[in-house]
């Protein structure tokens, strides 16, 4: 498989200028899961330091979303007021959880408080009771249950990430198969690569000019390949098995302006077919005129129902113009097709930071910044700001680069 770079559209995005911010309100949660970075330092932070930290966050990115992460959101004892205070400073609240604490109700009075979105984190890496040892196929019965919860609260979309290991590549194909099957129900799919810090001889890492303890990482793997996994590999796996899946857009990389950091699909479709994807001249209209409007970029549909007027911009985009085309023969077969309901949805297919010849390959125009001590910093490098004063920096000897290289 090759991308063709030149037929995707790269989101402009920028630190000052986009479309998300994120705030941590507790780093402390109720779940174990593989690959978090996250440690239990400080506990929950006082209300009114996440009240500063949000507007902080609107003011120098000029985003439209915030989202809610930790550690666990819904543990958290002020999860209500944080939804409701970022809802009324005309922001989008997302909370980002593991969902064990989610039900109807509690759904029900985050949804009053101005919810837009929320994202359940369930993979087979986690140690979830009642779940262990399931494949991701078998979670997915997991993954319905959340979806039905938050279908039933008008407003609020619904999404899922889901780490992806190098043992359960195979096993996206099956994830996404559900997520299409409830498109109507599942508004975002993240399918984030497992990273970590390579432990080997000749490496080592250092913060702050000094040399880290390695006792102290929790990523730490002798396996290069378990953190080398790659959205290419990911996208391959789906073009394999759905043939109509494109990707329309992406980010790029800061240390390799060519890695495909976030790539994005946006299927369209019913509640009975897939008809095709937007494709990259739909999200740069989207993405501009949005930006022309409002005066800044937009992380999501406000209204993934988009209905058949999505269709109209079949003058413009290719791939728009390949989906009607399938929707008008499936309604020539049978006419009352041409009264369902069209929604789009995201599938993001993420690359997490690595370190490249001791550089760290973070996401250009990355929309998880974060406030922290008077400035933004991303998001995945909290905890090397907190435990050693600023981010961790890989040192290779002479010797293991050549026999890297070689």
């Amino acid at each position: 498989m090759s991308i063709q770079r030149e037929n995707l559209y790269k989101y402009p995005w920028s630190k000052t200028d986009n479309p998300g911010a994120w705030v941590e309100v507790t780093d402390e949660c109720d779940m174990v899961c593989t690959g978090c970075y996250r440690h239990n330092l400080e506990g929950h932070k006082p209300l009114e330091d996440v009240e500063r930290a949000i507007l902080f966050s609107r003011d120098m990115t000029n985003c439209e979303r915030i989202a809610i992460a930790g550690g666990e959101p819904l543990i958290y004892p002020h999860i209500v007021e944080v939804v409701d205070f970022i809802a009324r400073h005309k922001m989008k609240p997302m909370i980002l959880t593991n969902g064990l604490k989610f039900d109807r109700v509690f759904g029900e009075e985050l949804q009053k408080a101005g919810l837009a979105q929320i994202y359940f984190h369930v993979d087979s890496g986690q140690k979830r009771p009642g779940w262990e040892g399931m494949t991701e196929e078998e979670l997915n019965a997991l993954r319905q249950h959340y979806a039905d919860l938050v279908y039933k609260l008008d407003g609020v979309q619904c999404g899922f990430n889901i780490t992806v290991f190098r043992s359960t590549l195979q096993d996206i194909a099956a994830i996404v198969k559900w997520s299409r099957a409830n498109i109507h129900k599942v508004q975002f799919l993240s399918l984030i690569c497992f990273r970590g810090l390579l432990d080997a001889a000749g490496i080592e890492y250092m913060a702050n000019g000094q040399p880290l303890d390695l006792s102290q990482l929790q990523t730490l793997t002798r396996k290069p390949e378990e953190i080398s996994l790659s959205t290419e590999e990911m996208y391959d796996i789906l073009e394999d098995n759905f043939p109509d899946l494109r990707a329309s857009s992406y980010l790029g990389g800061t240390a390799i302006p060519t890695t495909f950091k976030f790539l994005i699909l946006l299927p369209i479709g019913s509640r009975t077919n897939i008809y095709g994807v937007i494709g990259a001249r739909t999200a740069e209209l989207a993405q501009s005129f949005y930006h022309l409007i409002k005066g800044r970029y937009n992380a999501s549909l406000k209204n993934p129902k988009i209905g058949k007027k999505v269709f109209l911009l079949s003058v413009f985009d290719r791939e728009v113009r390949q989906a009607f085309g399938n929707f008008f023969k499936v309604c020539t077969k049978n006419p009352l097709r041409i009264f369902d309901k069209i929604y789009v949805q995201c599938i993001n297919l993420q690359q997490p930071n690595e370190m490249t010849n001791g550089e760290k390959n973070l996401c250009d125009g990355c929309m998880n910044l974060m406030a922290y001590n008077g400035k933004m910093i991303n998001s995945c490098a909290l905890d090397e700001y907190r435990m050693f004063g600023g981010p961790i920096q890989q040192v290779v000897s002479e010797r293991e680069e050549r026999r890297i290289v070689s």
